[in-house]
């Protein structure tokens, strides 16, 4: 087992230009792991901010945890950070336990590590950020109540996928340069005719429809509506001032599924709306309801939330769950649950791919990305999936081409051939 000899921090830039602490663990057999966990603007009630300690401080609680200078494996070191995540902050803890897995994992494979079977690798059919909405609108930005309208492709070809995403990018981008802008949080945002998030439905409806890419995507909505509630009702303050209550609420997002054939729905309650949740979930077939703050990537949730029929579907950040060991937990509580797994950056991003690798080795069927023409680091975790992907296509190659079995057949089947 690895040995940690040193932890150390220091400062680097995230997608925001801002500073962020980046640790790197230091193995005695030389080893060294670097990373810095992005974070989220929009945050769960269940995820929390922490204290901010020092690193200094954080190392010496990991010392006196006898994480240093001693065998220690990925769960008892990621053990060690969850008695202390509420000091440390989830982002913090994430950073440290997925700087120990990449030093651990340079000398060592992934599915040794995991314990996972090594197999083809496909890559996962990519979410795609088209517009933003809410209050951190940067990315083709417009006038809606809901933070993120996604186009999810139907196929994992990632070629033709990055060709219609910048021609669907160009076009939105020249026909919003057209609309007059408003602010919102100090950011301007496009505005349509009317103050109304079915103006962003049918706006996105009309573009696919003039490039002929209708029926290469499905529609996927990010509502964050916990961010929507004012009291206990929830509150369309950027639009039009309409409330609604839970139940109003079921019925609003009925209408807009059928209407604009809604295929994933992410948040459309606040996290404790249970009866609400349970109400539109189990009258939809055709729609995923998918829970991402509902659960914040925590396994005993996941598993209780597809017991109670809360979703169908579940959103999967590391830096949410806190470290490696817990976020391997609630890719299990999905798979095990029958709950549609869906990966996820966070808005406020760093340079660490470590999302593309489980989501690569775990073969998840679908990653959230922001947009690639103005996210340069979407690009860096789309990369790492396709070098993965090649990566582990080659191994496969390899394996099959010494496989004893193998060999032995042609070797059969060459005599065979010889002796006719």
């Amino acid at each position: 087992m690895p040995v940690v000899k040193s932890i150390a921090c220091r400062k680097v830039l995230n997608s925001h230009v801002e500073f962020t602490n980046e640790f790197l663990v230091h193995l005695a057999d030389g080893a060294v792991g670097a990373a810095a966990s992005p974070q989220g603007e929009t945050v769960s009630v269940y995820e929390g901010k922490g204290e901010a300690l020092s690193p200094e401080s954080i190392v010496g609680i990991l010392t006196r945890e006898g994480c240093l200078d001693r065998e220690v494996d990925q769960p008892s070191f990621d053990a060690a950070l969850r008695r202390h995540v509420t000091d440390f902050g989830r982002n913090t803890t994430c950073s440290i336990s997925i700087a120990f897995f990449n030093a651990v994992n340079t000398h060592r494979s992934v599915y040794d590590l995991w314990d996972i079977p090594r197999g083809q690798v496909s890559s996962p059919r990519l979410c795609l950020n088209i517009l933003n909405g809410g209050r951190h609108a940067y990315t083709n930005p417009v006038l809606s109540d809901f933070p993120e309208y996604l186009l999810v492709a139907r196929t994992n070809q990632v070629e033709e996928v990055v060709a219609w995403h910048a021609e669907l990018q160009r076009a939105i981008a020249e026909r919003l340069r057209h609309h007059p802008k408003e602010i919102v949080s100090g950011h301007p945002v496009h505005r349509f005719a009317t103050a109304d998030n079915r103006e962003c439905f049918d706006f996105l409806r009309q573009v696919l429809e003039e490039l002929g890419l209708t029926k290469h995507f499905d529609l996927m909505v990010d509502a964050s509506a916990g961010d929507l509630r004012s009291g206990i009702d929830y509150e369309f303050a950027l639009t039009n001032q309409a409330r609604y209550s839970g139940e109003a609420l079921v019925e609003y997002w009925r209408e807009l599924i059928r209407e604009y054939h809604v295929a994933f729905l992410e948040d459309p309650f606040a996290e404790d709306d249970l009866a609400s949740w349970r109400g539109l979930t189990g009258s939809q077939e055709g729609c995923a309801i998918i829970g991402d703050n509902l659960y914040s990537s925590d396994a005993a949730r996941i598993r209780k939330g597809a017991r109670e029929k809360w979703t169908h579907g579940v959103i999967l950040k590391p830096n949410q769950a806190g470290t490696v060991t817990d976020i391997q937990q609630a890719v299990e509580a999905a798979r095990t649950s029958g709950q549609v797994a869906i990966t996820s950056h966070r808005s406020i991003s760093t340079e660490e791919t470590f999302l593309s690798l489980l989501t690569c080795a775990y073969q998840i069927g679908f990653i959230k990305i922001g947009p690639l023409l103005t996210d340069y680091s979407s690009v860096i975790r789309l990369n790492a999936i396709l070098r993965f992907s090649e990566n582990q296509s080659h191994v496969e190659a390899n394996r099959h081409q010494h496989d004893p079995a193998r060999l032995h057949g042609l070797q059969c089947a060459t005599t065979v051939c010889r002796d006719h």
